[in-house]
Formats: structure tokens, C-alpha cells, sequence
């Protein structure tokens, strides 16, 4: 029985990127032209939960090792700056500097009689030595080879900025003395749009701007059908159709559905219509419980009443008749209307109009409630039996 090719789990890579030819196209370049100055050394990409930004952030990290570049992963979770200094940078120098894993300190050099060497034996490369210094020491390094150091940080947080603007004073130095250094972060949109108006982080402003979203039915048609048949299956026209749909254009979504539908019945030569039909459901359901539920819970209540009053709607919901199911003033409304732009939770296709930026929110949202009344059914059910 074929493996299932699909990878229904964050920032894993998928078999086949769809939608994205132009940044991919674009990576490959700074690494090659050895200009220090080229815009695509400072990337930034910013895209809602499951739109690829951490697969793009890999594939920018590939592209440098293709060159010969040193990479350094990191997440934007507090301590970033420590653990350059203390584990990356310091590793890194002891790798590549010839004389670098350690040196024989002079105070503990005692030569016996026999001619016997007691030494002590110490880190060239101390983690208390500053980031400018390390980073300097390091392109010092790599510049006979023609090569840098790059370093990405994903998950950005609006509230790291003391952190990354840190990082981009160090940045900033690299420019002005020409060193090979690129740097590349992804994060939610609103957590990047705060960060920019920040003014502690004005590096990021000149960054290389790349944002994402959903990709073309097309185009996820073409990523499912293409990653099946070269995992040895077949999957019907119609079935094929009926996936693509599903995804919305939505690349979570594309993995998601492709495994469920796969699993069906994974031993079948072919995918059918009612395999995709089952994996659509589930895959939903699992859309509820990694997507939907953590955006959920960083939300006030009266921010969820917002998203549920707009869940009566078949389609995009204008936002007077959102106030008046919630019984508040318009300016009220607007209000819980802004602090979930700013979450990406929906968006304003136009003027007094939002809908989801998450596809099956509004599905969650109801089915959410009725399991709610249900238990309540139940449990009440249960409590008057006990007491007869």
C-alpha cells in the first residue's frame, strides 16, 4: 500500500507548492549575486493561519544552503537574541574557524619533566561575546568562500519588538560594512503591520515585502492531482473536482482534505467521489480543532458573539445588520469589527461589508453551539434523573 503523500501539519513541506512561482523565483537570487545591498537579503512574509508561511520560510532557507550559505532557524518566542548568542553564532564559529573549538589558555599550561602537557582548555568562542561581533566574526569567515549567514525567524510576536529591533540595529551594521548577511521572518499579519509602525523597527520597513494568501482552484486541483498520481494512485475527474472546491483555495486545506481523502480507503487504486466526500467532513473537523478553536481562544466573548452573529449568513455579512443582531450601537460594532481585522480572523471585501478570512469558520461556529445545547440537554437530562 502507497504511503499518503499528503502533510496535513504546519510549516511541514508539501510535495508540490502551488501559487507561489514568483516568490520562489525571487529567493533564489540575493544568494547568487553576492550583493550585499540586494533587496531579497530582508524578507518579510505575512499571511493568515495556514497559508504556507513557514513552507516559505524553508524554501528561503534552502535556497541559501543551495549556495553554500550558513543558516540559523529561530521562532520569534522571547529569548531570541539570547539564543543566537549563547548557541547558534558560538557553534557556528567553532564549526568553521580553524583554530576555533578551543585554544590552550597560557595560566593553565604547566610542561612536566616527562614532557607531559596538563593544559586547560577553553571556548574561543565565548556566548557572552556581543551578537555585532559573532555575526562579524562569522561573515569574516565565510567572505573567502563567497558565502554568508542567514537567519530566519518565524512566528513573529508584535510583542518581541524590543528583541528584533535589537536584531536589526545589528542588521543595519552588516549593510554599512558590506557583509553577506540576509535575514528572513514570517508572522500574522496584524502582528507584522504592528511591528512596522513600531519605530524601533524601521529595517523592517525597507524589507522585501511578500504577502500570501489563497491560491487558484486551479491551482490547488493541479497540487492534489499531481501529488496522488505521483504517490502511485488515481483519483476521478469528478472526485478531483469536488477536492478542489473543498480547499477554497485554501493551502491547509489542500493537505488536509488530500490525506483524508487518501485514507478513505487507502488501498483502493483510485480516489472516488465518495472518498472526497468523507474527507471533506473530517477534514473540517480537524480545520475546527487546529484552526479555528486556537483563534477562537485568544477572543472575548463579545468578539466571538460578532463572528457567530455573522455566521446566520450565507455568504458575506454587512456589518449595520451584524449590530442590530447584537443589539449594540454601530460605533460598538465597529469596534469588535476592528480587533478582528487586525487578528485576521475576517476581512472587508468593501465597504460595510466582512466575511471569514478562515474557510468553515462560520460552520464551526454553529456546529460549535449545537454541541453546546446538546450537552446542556443532556446534561440536564441526567440531573432530573438523579433526582427522581
Amino acid at each position: 500500500m502507497a504511503r499518503n503523500p499528503f502533510v496535513p501539519t504546519f510549516g511541514a513541506d508539501p510535495y508540490i507548492i502551488v501559487g507561489r512561482d514568483a516568490i520562489l523565483d525571487a529567493f533564489a537570487e540575493p544568494f547568487n549575486t553576492l550583493n550585499p545591498g540586494a533587496p531579497g537579503l530582508t524578507v518579510l512574509i505575512d499571511g493568515e493561519r495556514g497559508m504556507g508561511k513557514t513552507v516559505l520560510l524553508n524554501e528561503y532557507e534552502a535556497a541559501a544552503r543551495q549556495e553554500g550559505w550558513l543558516v540559523i532557524s529561530e521562532s520569534g518566542s522571547p529569548g531570541l537574541l539570547d539564543r543566537l548568542v549563547r548557541d547558534h553564532l558560538p557553534r557556528l564559529l567553532a564549526d568553521h574557524d580553524p583554530q576555533g573549538r578551543t585554544r590552550l589558555t597560557a595560566a593553565g599550561a604547566t610542561v612536566a619533566a616527562l614532557g607531559s602537557v596538563n593544559a586547560t582548555w577553553a571556548d574561543r568562542h565565548p556566548a557572552e561575546s556581543t551578537l555585532r561581533s559573532q555575526v562579524a566574526e562569522l561573515t569574516d569567515l565565510l567572505r573567502p568562500h563567497e558565502t554568508g549567514l542567514v537567519i530566519t525567524v518565524d512566528e513573529v510576536h508584535a510583542s518581541e519588538t524590543e528583541e528584533l529591533r535589537k536584531l536589526g540595529e545589528v542588521l543595519q551594521f552588516t549593510r554599512r560594512e558590506q557583509r553577506l548577511v540576509g535575514f528572513a521572518a514570517a508572522g500574522l499579519s496584524s502582528y507584522l503591520a504592528a511591528l512596522l509602525n513600531h519605530p524601533g523597527t524601521t529595517f523592517l520597513r525597507r524589507a522585501e515585502r511578500f504577502a500570501i494568501g489563497d491560491v487558484r482552484l486551479v491551482e490547488a486541483s493541479h497540487a492534489l492531482s499531481a501529488t496522488i498520481v505521483d504517490a502511485g494512485r488515481r483519483i476521478e475527474p469528478d472526485a478531483l473536482d469536488q477536492a478542489a472546491a473543498g480547499t477554497g483555495g485554501y493551502p491547509f486545506l489542500i493537505q488536509l482534505i488530500g490525506y483524508e481523502a487518501w485514507r478513505e480507503h487507502a488501498g483502493a487504486e483510485v480516489i472516488t467521489v465518495g472518498d472526497v466526500a468523507a474527507g471533506v467532513a473530517r477534514a473540517f473537523r480537524a480545520l475546527g480543532d487546529r484552526v479555528h478553536a486556537p483563534a477562537l481562544k485568544a477572543l472575548s466573548a463579545k468578539h466571538v458573539a460578532y463572528l457567530r452573529a455573522m455566521a446566520i449568513d450565507d455568504g458575506p455579512s454587512h456589518t449595520g445588520t451584524i449590530a442590530a443582531r447584537l443589539v449594540v450601537r454601530p460605533d460598538v460594532a465597529q469596534q469588535y469589527r476592528a480587533r478582528l481585522l487586525a487578528a485576521g480572523i475576517i476581512e472587508a471585501p468593501e465597504r460595510g461589508v466582512v466575511r471569514y478570512s478562515i474557510p468553515g469558520l462560520g460552520e464551526y461556529l454553529l456546529r460549535r453551539d449545537r454541541d453546546e445545547a446538546e450537552e446542556r440537554r443532556l446534561s440536564q437530562l441526567a440531573s432530573r434523573r438523579h433526582e427522581l
